[in-house]
């Protein structure tokens, strides 16, 4: 899913952080936020426990049922005395866009009852599902958000850490102003295709895994995912906007692994932006590659 795994000392390291927020905000509440979409356990675990307090944030849309919480993005609140159980569920986000943790003031169906508008959304005049839960999605959407739009997303809260394509963590920049839970989102046309500009690497690396997965092979998750992006900002330099033509520059460039770390697509990168065809740019990056490969001969004279 296009992230590395956790590192074998997450558990102690994830500790260390819960220890550290109930220090620096000790009458605050700490949730996990779940995308429950890639581990559709996560919803029947939580409903078997009997101590972990959650909130399914699908469970106010029309007609959901079962099938649809368990994809749903899942809130669930920290305490220490069931730490081995909460542990336990957030394992399941292990290499999955799916774990960021919220620090606020706010009770767990406040907080749920203000995350839950966003989960579908007007977007520029349709209705979508905004995945905000997704990690992938979430460090983007902060960005593109207005601020009295953040205001209403975020509330009170006092720290929003997400993990990120190299199983780090990252922490997102909060607005100035608490606002009061929107009630209807709308998200214009230019906030739109800046998510969908921000989820096309995404994009393009499922269906490089589904026609040749033997090209990200040799590459963790994150890596491939930065690839990808360098490749799209080839295509951008390029004035390329069909998506094929994108498409091709991203398998090009996978097919070609240490062409991005040449000289040459650097000084081409550094040259003013103009329309130009892939096979063209193929031909001028190859070209360029095998004449500063081949060795030049040099004869010495005797005087």
């Amino acid at each position: 899913m296009g992230m590395n795994m956790f590192p074998s000392d997450w558990k102690v390291s994830l500790h260390a952080r819960l220890q550290a927020f109930r220090r620096r905000f000790p009458d605050a509440h700490i949730y996990a936020l779940i995308d429950g979409v890639f581990d559709e356990s996560c919803y029947p675990l939580l409903k078997r426990s009997q101590h972990l307090r959650y909130e399914a944030l699908y469970a106010g849309t029309p007609g959901a049922n079962e099938e649809t919480l368990s994809i749903s993005p899942l809130l669930i609140e920290f305490d220490h005395a069931i730490r081995f159980a909460w542990e336990r569920l957030l394992e399941k986000t292990n290499g999955h866009p799916a774990l960021s943790l919220i620090v606020t003031p706010e009770p767990l169906k406040q907080l749920a009852a203000r995350l839950a508008p966003w989960c579908i959304v007007d977007a520029a005049d349709y209705t979508v599902a905004l995945s905000f839960a997704d990690t992938r999605v979430l460090p983007q959407l902060f960005k593109t958000l207005t601020a009295q739009q953040l205001g209403q997303f975020c509330g009170p809260v006092h720290h929003w850490q997400y993990v990120t394509r190299k199983a780090g963590w990252s922490d997102l920049t909060l607005p100035d102003e608490a606002l009061p839970a929107a009630v209807d989102i709308s998200l214009s046309e230019q906030q739109c295709a800046q998510l969908m500009r921000a989820a096309e690497g995404d994009g393009i690396l499922f269906q490089v895994r589904a026609t040749s997965p033997r090209l990200l092979e040799p590459h963790p998750a994150g890596h491939a995912h930065a690839l990808v992006e360098y490749w799209l900002a080839c295509a951008d330099h390029a004035r390329l906007e069909a998506p094929p033509d994108r498409f091709d520059v991203c398998l090009f460039g996978l097919e070609n692994p240490g062409l991005e770390a040449r000289p040459q697509l650097a000084s081409w990168l550094a040259e003013p932006a103009r329309v130009q065809v892939p096979a063209a740019l193929f031909e001028l990056w190859m070209a360029e590659r095998s004449s500063a490969e081949v060795p030049t001969l040099s004869v010495e004279t005797k005087s």
